[in-house]
């Protein structure tokens, strides 16, 4: 079972989960996207007082989505089916 690759962001000194995978939501696969954890984004942006700066912003305008902090354990098909699920 292929794993998942995963990678950190790191914001204010805190390291986040990420990945990147083929644009499944408009079937590009050739088209690479960044799904980032909900915890980065909860760190990133705040519905009433918005970006907390420019840093966040420009972190936040790099990523596709953010999906639960938990689906980042899963295996690289099992991420997929979970994403596409989640976010249809």
């Amino acid at each position: 079972m292929r794993a998942l690759n995963t990678f950190t962001i790191t914001y204010k000194q805190k390291e986040y989960i990420a990945t990147e995978i083929p644009h499944i939501f408009i079937n590009k696969l050739d088209e690479r996207i960044i799904i980032g954890s909900h915890s980065l984004n909860v760190a990133l942006y705040d519905d009433e007082r918005g970006y907390p700066d420019a840093e966040a912003q420009y972190i936040d305008e790099q990523i596709y989505t953010f999906i639960d902090d938990d689906f980042f354990n899963l295996s690289y098909n099992d991420f997929i089916k979970k994403a596409k699920k989640y976010l249809d």
